[in-house]
């Protein structure tokens, strides 16, 4: 008996099948795929993680863990159908009538406003395979912005991946610290405080470090100061990439 194919993404999974003899069909009363996918992220977002299940999804839509299998194979493949989900929600400029520093810009922030819309999101990046059309139109747009400014094809590869490593990186802590946080039931003010006697006797003989912590908490509005600092890097980040466009 030949051992059935195992695969470790649904993109292999569905390349695979496309030149096989079609199977039998759901019940048409029975939700889509897409529906399934959009059930899924409501239980990311509302429970975590850790939270979804075939058993969870099931009870959410109302039909029995099984059945969903119909239209994916496993919880991994979901995943992977989740995350493309979310890379659809991501703007990036088309082209035409606006520089590649806008276009990134706007790419960053709407990545970063997917990052902490979805909380979980960060987590998943690294270790699956996105190459779902959603990631793939995104990665193309991205390549065409660097590329119609004057950037080969290996420069296209670095750039993108630092402009994305950059955005994951740093509104990943943010969506985790926030979470953190809520978690807790204690506001950030709240949070700060109580953990205020250590961090002042921890940098008791590093002043330099307890002046940057003071200067920090002289900021009127936490959150305006979070998305400045992300703000801040990323024009590092472009400002860097100038040089090598120009």
């Amino acid at each position: 008996m030949t051992a059935k194919p195992q695969y470790i993404s649904v993109w292999a999974r569905e390349a695979a099948e496309r030149a096989r003899p079609a199977t039998a069909k759901p019940a048409r009363d029975q939700p889509s795929r897409a529906q399934i996918v959009r059930a899924a992220i409501e239980i990311l977002d509302t429970e975590g993680l850790d939270a979804l299940s075939m058993r969870r999804l099931g009870a959410k839509l109302g039909m029995g863990a099984t059945s969903i299998y119909w239209y994916v194979a496993n919880k991994t493949d979901l995943l992977d159908l989740v995350i493309d989900e979310v890379f659809g929600e991501i703007a990036v400029p088309a082209g035409g009538g606006i520089g590649w520093r806008e276009a990134t810009s706007v790419f960053a922030h709407s990545l970063r406003r997917a990052l902490m819309r979805h909380p979980w999101l960060a987590r998943l990046l690294g270790g699956r395979p996105n190459i779902g059309p959603n990631a793939l139109r995104m990665a193309d747009r991205m390549a065409t912005i660097f590329g119609d400014a004057g950037l080969g094809h290996t420069d296209i590869d670095f750039t993108v991946t630092a402009v994305i490593g950059y955005v994951i990186g740093i509104s990943g802590t943010d969506a985790a610290w926030r979470e953190t946080v809520n978690a807790s039931g204690l506001t950030y003010e709240e949070w700060t405080e109580q953990h205020d006697p250590a961090l002042r006797a921890g940098t008791a003989d590093l002043p330099r470090l307890r002046a940057v912590i003071e200067a920090q908490r002289r900021l009127p509005d936490t959150a305006r100061a979070v998305e400045a600092r992300f703000e801040f890097g990323l024009n590092c980040l472009l400002d860097g990439i100038a040089v090598r466009v120009t």
